[in-house]
């Protein structure tokens, strides 16, 4: 099999992943602000048990489609001497992010499965749980940033991407550092700044996966004109 079959397969693998992970995100309702009370925190677990532990399925599903994307934008970048060591931080930003992302889920999911166990959450704190939850997440948006980031800077080297798309990434990559800031802070400010920047970032990874499955310089070549007829 040839490698722009895999390609091809890698930006499938980031269209599933997009879907999966959006569903997975949303699936819950609006979750409370990390500032929010005790009470609040936890009648939003108790009102989307259902949801969370669907979400956090869903989520895991996506991982997978995530890794075979991510192998995808590995073996892309490293066709180039010069963005071989880009193609390996890449990488190594995005498994970070993705452990990061799926600890985070897992632990929101252990809530919504303690509830419908009678008394399992009596001495647990479900705030605590939570911010546990963004704390581990919001560690994971550096890991990201290093991925999209690296990504851009190949962009920009090689042209593997346009050089719209790696300009684009340098923001992105920077938004998500901003978002970071959430580990420090319960604003709800940074809470609302990630959320847009994920949403940015999966339109990203789109762009990305079309960009796997019809490389540049790829487009298929005008017919060529007929010959004159001959005369006799």
């Amino acid at each position: 099999m040839n490698d722009a079959r895999w390609e091809q397969y890698g930006a499938a693998a980031g269209l599933i992943f997009v879907i999966l992970v959006v569903v997975g995100a949303l699936i819950g309702g609006a979750p409370p602000s990390p500032d929010d009370s005790v009470r609040k925190v936890a009648q939003y677990y108790e009102d989307h048990t259902a949801a969370i532990k669907a979400g956090a399925y869903l989520t895991g599903l996506g991982s997978a489609a995530f890794l075979w994307f991510l192998g995808s934008v590995w073996a892309t970048l490293r066709r180039s001497d010069d963005t071989r060591r880009l193609a390996t931080i890449a990488t190594g930003g995005g498994i970070v992010g993705l452990i990061t992302a799926v600890t985070a889920f897992a632990l929101n999911a252990a809530v919504a499965l303690a509830i419908d166990t009678t008394g399992a959450t009596a001495s647990v704190n479900p705030k605590f749980i939570y911010l546990l939850s963004g704390v581990i997440g919001g560690m994971g948006n550096f890991g990201i940033a290093v991925f999209v980031a690296a990504v851009g800077i190949a962009a920009l080297r090689t042209g593997v991407f346009p050089a719209a798309l790696g300009w684009a990434s340098l923001v992105i990559a920077l938004g998500w550092i901003v978002a970071g800031a959430g580990v420090a802070s319960t604003a709800s400010a940074f809470f609302a700044i990630g959320f847009i920047v994920f949403l940015v970032w999966v339109v990203w990874v789109l762009v990305i996966s079309f960009f796997l499955y019809r490389p540049l310089g790829t487009e298929p070549a005008a017919p060529a004109a007929p010959s004159p007829a001959s005369t006799t």
